[in-house]
C-alpha cells in the first residue's frame, strides 16, 4: 500500500508592536495592527497557515506613573480598563489577529522569566550599580553624550557635564524628559553582541525593512560601542512588573514584535534580536519598520485640537473606508498625513468606480450568468473573434490588466508596499470601466453583449478577491452580490475564466450595491 503524502504548509507569522495601554489608542496603534491585518489575512488567501500576534505592554514605571495620575491605587485595575479600548479598536477596524497577548498573562510573565533564566544561565546577565540618565518615558537609560540641556533662554545644547538640579534635560533621540539616577540592577551583556549584530546585517540585507532602516541600524552598530544594559528595576521604585527570577527585589520587561514603529527601532533591532542570541533562540526573519501618522501635516496634540480618534472615524465612515485610505496614503519610509476629506473622497472613489462598475452590469438587461456559462475556461483567443473590431483593443487591454496580477501583489506584500498592491487593484477596476464605457453592451446583442459583460464582471470578481484583505466587508458583501462561492474566494480563483460558478441571479432582480455614500462632516472641513 502507498503511503499518503504529505505536503508541508507554507506558515508565516506576524506581530505588532505591544502597545502601551497608558491612554487611548491612537491612529497610530490602528495603523501597525492594520499593517500586520493585512498580511495576516493575504497570506490566508495565499493557504498559508498563518498567526498574527497582537497586544498590550502592561508594566513598567511609565504605567505605574500613569496609573497614580488617573487615582489609580492598582496598577493591574488601571490596565484592565484600557486594555479594553485596544480590544474595541480592533473589533471595529476588523482587526483579526490569532491571540491578544497581555504582558499580565500568566504564560507570557512564565515566558519571561524562562528567557532571564536562559540568558542568566548563560552568562550574559550580571548584577551592578548602575548610574545615568534614564527616560521614564522611553523606558531606557541614554549616555550623557546623548543628552540635552535647557538653558535659561529657552534653548537646548549639548550638556556639559555639570549637573543642574533645577535645570531640565531631555535625550537627543527621542526628545522626552531623562533623570539622573543611580540604583543597583541587573545587566544583560549587550556589548558581547556587537559583531554577532554586525555580521547579521551584514549577511541579512532584508533583515530590517525599508532598506534605509536596515542601513541606518548597520552604521549605528559600526560607528557606537554597544554598551551593556540595565535589564530591570529596583523594587523599591518600579512596584508594577514581572519579578527577576530567584531575586524579588528587581523587575524586567521584554518585548517580541516584528513589525515597529521608528521610535522603538532600537529596542527591536539591537536588543532584541541579542537576548534571543543569548539565549539561543531563532531570530525573526524580519522587523518591518513604519513612520507615524499626522493630523494637517503637523504632530497630533490635544492643545492644537487635531487628535484623530479612529474610533469615531470608523464609526462614521466605516472600517473598509479607513482601511483602504491609511494604507493608500501611507509607505514605510515616511510618516502619513490623515486629512478627512481625502478619507471621504475614498469612499466616493469605491462607490463611483467599484460599486457603480458592478451596479451597471448587473442589471436586469444582461445575463452574466450566461456569460459564465458559456465564455469560462475559454482562452483568449477563443474569445477575441466574439467581438466587433472596436471591442478587440479594450478587451486585450482587460485581459492584460488581469494577467499574473495575483504574483504582483504578492510581490509587493512581501515588501509591505500595500500602496503598490491598491495601484493593481485600481488599475483592473479602472480598465473594466472604461471596457464597459468603450465597447458600450446596451448597444450590443447576442454573444458580444455577453461576453462584455462577463469581462468586466470577471475583472470585478477578481478584483474583490484581490481587496479582501484591505476591504474585507466590502468584497464580501460584493462577491455575495456575484453570487461567488465563499470556497471560491482565493488566490487560486483570481485567474481569467477560473470560476464557473458564479452569477446565477446577479441580474434576474435588482440588487441594493452595498457601497453607499456618505455626506462629508461638516464639523471635519479643517481636519
Amino acid at each position: 500500500m502507498a503511503s499518503k503524502v504529505i505536503r508541508a504548509v507554507p506558515k508565516f507569522h506576524v506581530t505588532t508592536p505591544i502597545f502601551y495601554p497608558n491612554a487611548r489608542p491612537h491612529l497610530g496603534h490602528l495603523y501597525s495592527s492594520l499593517l500586520c491585518d493585512v498580511q495576516n489575512r493575504w497570506n490566508k488567501l495565499a493557504n498559508r497557515d498563518t498567526c498574527f500576534t497582537t497586544g498590550t505592554d502592561e508594566h513598567g514605571l511609565k504605567i505605574q506613573l500613569a496609573a497614580q495620575q488617573k487615582g489609580y491605587q492598582d496598577s493591574k485595575a488601571f490596565v484592565d480598563e484600557l486594555y479594553e479600548h485596544f480590544v474595541k479598536l480592533d473589533s471595529i477596524a476588523d482587526i483579526k489577529y490569532s491571540r491578544f497577548i497581555r504582558t499580565t498573562d500568566p504564560d507570557h510573565i512564565e515566558n519571561v522569566k524562562e528567557l532571564w533564566n536562559i540568558c542568566y544561565k548563560n552568562g550574559f546577565i550580571y548584577k551592578g550599580e548602575h548610574k545615568g540618565w534614564y527616560s521614564v518615558s522611553d523606558e531606557t537609560f541614554y549616555p550623557q553624550t546623548k543628552i540635552l540641556e535647557l538653558t535659561k533662554d529657552g534653548q537646548w545644547i549639548p550638556y556639559n557635564g555639570i549637573m543642574d538640579n533645577g535645570a531640565k534635560y531631555i535625550n537627543s533621540e527621542s526628545h522626552n524628559e531623562v533623570t539622573y539616577q543611580s540604583e543597583f540592577n541587573y545587566f544583560f551583556k549587550l556589548s558581547s553582541f556587537q559583531k554577532p549584530l554586525i555580521e547579521l546585517l551584514r549577511n541579512n540585507p532584508g533583515f530590517i525593512q525599508p532598506a534605509s532602516r536596515h542601513s541606518q541600524i548597520l552604521r549605528e552598530l559600526e560607528t557606537n560601542e554597544l554598551r551593556d544594559i540595565s535589564v530591570s528595576r529596583p523594587e523599591s521604585r518600579l512596584k508594577w512588573g514581572i519579578d527577576v527570577p530567584n531575586d524579588e527585589s528587581q523587575k524586567w520587561w521584554q518585548n517580541t514584535e516584528h513589525l515597529i514603529g521608528k521610535d522603538i527601532i532600537k529596542f527591536h533591532t539591537i536588543y532584541w534580536p541579542a537576548f534571543l542570541m543569548a539565549a539561543e533562540l531563532p531570530l525573526p526573519k524580519k522587523v518591518v519598520v513604519h513612520g507615524h501618522w499626522l493630523s494637517g501635516g503637523v504632530k497630533m496634540s490635544k492643545s492644537l485640537g487635531n487628535v484623530i480618534d479612529p474610533i469615531e472615524i470608523i464609526s462614521y465612515y466605516g472600517s473598509d473606508t479607513m482601511r483602504w485610505y491609511l494604507l493608500e496614503n501611507s509607505n514605510l519610509e515616511d510618516d502619513g498625513n490623515f486629512i478627512e476629506r481625502k478619507l471621504w473622497e475614498t469612499r466616493e472613489l469605491l462607490c463611483s468606480k467599484l460599486g457603480n462598475l458592478i451596479n451597471r452590469c448587473g442589471g436586469k438587461k444582461f445575463s452574466l450568468y450566461s456569460g459564465v456559462q458559456a465564455f469560462n475556461h475559454k482562452s483568449p483567443e477563443e474569445l477575441t473573434p466574439i467581438l466587433s473590431e472596436k471591442s478587440k483593443g479594450p478587451f486585450i487591454s482587460l485581459l492584460n490588466s488581469l494577467n499574473n496580477c495575483s504574483n504582483a501583489i504578492d510581490s509587493c506584500y512581501s515588501l509591505y508596499d500595500i500602496t503598490g498592491a491598491q495601484k493593481i487593484i485600481w488599475a483592473i477596476i479602472n480598465e473594466a470601466n472604461s471596457f464597459v464605457q468603450s465597447t458600450e453592451p446596451w448597444s450590443k446583442s447576442g454573444a458580444e453583449k455577453d461576453l462584455i459583460i462577463y469581462s468586466a464582471m470577471e475583472a470585478a470578481r477578481i478584483a474583490l478577491i484581490l481587496s479582501q484583505p484591505i476591504i474585507p466587508n466590502f468584497s464580501e458583501k460584493l462577491l455575495d452580490r456575484l453570487d461567488v462561492s465563499n470556497d471560491k474566494r482565493t488566490l487560486e480563483y483570481t485567474p481569467y475564466g477560473s470560476d464557473d460558478g458564479y452569477g446565477m441571479s446577479t441580474n434576474s432582480r435588482h440588487k441594493e450595491v452595498p457601497i453607499q455614500r456618505v455626506p462629508f462632516r461638516l464639523d471635519a472641513e479643517n481636519k
